[in-house]
């Protein structure tokens, strides 16, 4: 059977989305005021982890790889920003441009011998890369260690101050809808059926003429950069002055992992919605466990999120945005059919 090649999408339909998204992070600074003051912080860094989500949904859910160690990116752009301009005194935006590269040239040398394995293989290839790149850094003396970095400079956005936190938001927001727009044009592109045809069979995509070693390493690449970028935002932006290594340990990667999985892995929107539902979540889990007087909250968490993973899996298994979708779909051909 010969099927139909892809109907071109729509302009309203491909930028309705990234419409939709520009009009809540500039309506959000405006809602987040007085007494909902402590929702900007929550929605930075919602936005930092929906940037590295949108790099991990290209890789797991276009390409089909799965890995457990983006954590470790979002470290290496995170201190590689951090010690330039603490260590070095490197203006900002050439710390910025170090990290970036620092985060493409490891994944590049990773890569090549990471991309050669599948399934429960490479994630496991993945996972040890970032136990590696957790090690170093907590036991660096160039990243501090354990100590971990203080006295970050502190850098101004649009004339405001860094402790200003609705230039705060906008700066990270302004460069989440960058990111995402990229994302969204990329994946109706042919690039992007080029991306689902290695998920769907890459022997088949490879006889098309798709080049898929090439593919897979480029988007792994994109992703780490995505990873490292969302770092040198927490790192110079969000975290107040200090840096440590307890952020970027295996169970933020696993986090990760459930956000691409819960929001949906074939769609990019699916990575937002799960970066702010998983991110939600956390507070919630941490400001009920502080009000009930729990010492030690994070067992809970993760058997909450096991819980929820499995879940999704059992009852949702392509994820919530694509599950809301089709029943959105199927609701209104029903009506139209009328």
């Amino acid at each position: 059977m010969i099927r139909r090649p892809p109907e071109p999408v729509s302009y309203l339909r491909l930028y309705c989305g990234p419409a939709a998204l520009l009009a809540a992070i500039l309506l959000t600074p405006l809602v987040a005021r007085g007494a909902y003051a402590y929702l900007l912080p929550l929605a930075q860094l919602c936005a930092i982890y929906a940037i590295m989500v949108t790099g991990l949904t290209l890789l797991m859910g276009f390409t089909g790889q799965v890995s457990l160690g983006h954590a470790g990116f979002y470290g290496i752009g995170a201190y590689t920003a951090a010690v330039a301009v603490t260590s070095f005194h490197s203006p900002a935006w050439l710390a910025v441009g170090l990290a970036l590269l620092a985060g493409a040239l490891v994944a590049l040398g990773a890569g090549f011998v990471v991309l050669r394995l599948k399934g429960h293989h490479l994630a496991l290839a993945t996972l040890c890369l970032g136990i590696i790149v957790a090690e170093l850094i907590n036991r660096s003396k160039l990243t501090h260690g354990a100590e971990g970095i203080l006295d970050l400079p502190e850098i101004t956005f649009f004339g405001l101050s860094k402790g200003s936190s609705p230039a705060q938001f906008l700066f990270i927001g302004l460069i989440l809808w960058l990111v995402m727009l990229w994302a969204v044009n990329l994946t109706t592109s042919p690039v992007g059926r080029a991306l689902k045809a290695i998920q769907g069979d890459e022997g088949a995509a490879a006889a098309l003429g798709v080049p898929v070693a090439a593919v897979k390493l480029k988007i792994f690449v994109a992703s780490a950069v995505l990873a490292a970028l969302a770092g040198v935002l927490y790192a110079l932006v969000y975290s107040p002055s200090y840096l440590g290594p307890e952020e970027f340990s295996l169970t933020l990667s696993i986090m990760l992992v459930t956000m691409t999985v819960v929001g949906g892995m074939g769609s990019i929107w699916g990575g937002l919605a799960g970066a702010v539902l998983m991110t939600s979540l956390h507070e919630i889990i941490n400001t009920v466990g502080a009000r009930c007087g729990s010492t030690d909250i994070s067992r809970y968490e993760q058997l909450i999120y096991g819980l929820l993973l499995a879940a999704m899996l059992i009852f949702c298994p392509k994820g919530l945005v694509p599950a809301v979708h089709r029943r959105f779909r199927r609701v209104f051909t029903a009506r139209t059919s009328f």
